[in-house]
């Protein structure tokens, strides 16, 4: 315990040396000194509860709102790539609640034994992974200590979900994923397989259900859902 805290206490004196060389903006609040302040940071933990998108759930770490959108905004758009670090354990809570709902039925005897379980991060489109030069869901996955497996891939270009209403997000990403060219198997490569399907933000879930089916008509298992934060809907909790 004294090792972890000197070393804590070591990684806390370079951030403010380093922020007297290079001077950083909090991207929760935009105070000087750090990339994400401590206050801030305190605000961006997880607190995983089960949302509901049509008889779908999926296991959400945070609400998308105040600091947390603010810190997911710049981590996604605003070249700090650096807060995956930050948000990646934040994200793994979510998915292993979903793994601990599926369960045992789903992971083997014992819940969560995740042996045989995959994890499958929704893709980014070609456009977007251009615009950052990174996917999102497979940086915090990592950051998390996770592995996804890359078994999905984008079909042509969609327009951004920001925006869009409940049914025109639906046809935006219908029928834009499918599985990724080259895995073995025939029409269902993924048969025999489990996954955990994976997103950043859950707003009316129609791009987790678009992967949830790609996977499905692929063969593949999908046991669960998880999402880093979900957009609250109007009228609804969870």
């Amino acid at each position: 315990m004294t090792s972890r805290l000197s070393t804590r206490a070591v990684t806390d004196a370079l951030r403010d040396a380093l922020a007297l060389v290079l001077p950083v903006e909090c991207a929760g609040c935009g105070g000087t000194g750090r990339v994400l302040c401590p206050a801030c940071r305190l605000l961006v933990v997880a607190d995983v509860h089960r949302a509901d998108r049509d008889g779908m759930p999926v296991h959400c770490a945070l609400d998308y709102g105040g600091v947390a959108q603010r810190v997911i905004g710049a981590f996604k758009d605003g070249g700090r790539p650096t807060l995956a670090s930050a948000l990646g354990p934040v994200l793994r809570e979510a998915v292993l609640a979903a793994i601990v709902a599926a369960g045992p039925g789903a992971t083997g005897p014992a819940s969560p034994d995740v042996r045989g379980l995959e994890i499958v991060a929704v893709p980014s489109s070609r456009s977007a992974y251009r615009r950052r030069g990174f996917s999102p869901v497979g940086a915090m996955l990592r950051s998390g200590g996770l592995r996804a497996s890359p078994v999905l891939r984008v079909v042509g270009e969609h327009a951004d979900q920001a925006g869009l209403g409940r049914e025109e997000r639906g046809a935006n990403v219908a029928g834009g994923l499918t599985v990724r060219r080259g895995l073995v198997g025939g029409p269902h490569p993924l048969s025999g397989r489990r996954f955990v399907v994976v997103d950043d933000i859950l707003t009316t879930g129609s791009t987790m259900r678009e992967a949830v089916r790609a996977v499905r008509a692929g063969g593949g298992t999908v046991v669960g859902c998880a999402a880093l934060a979900e957009t609250r809907l109007r009228g609804r909790r969870g």
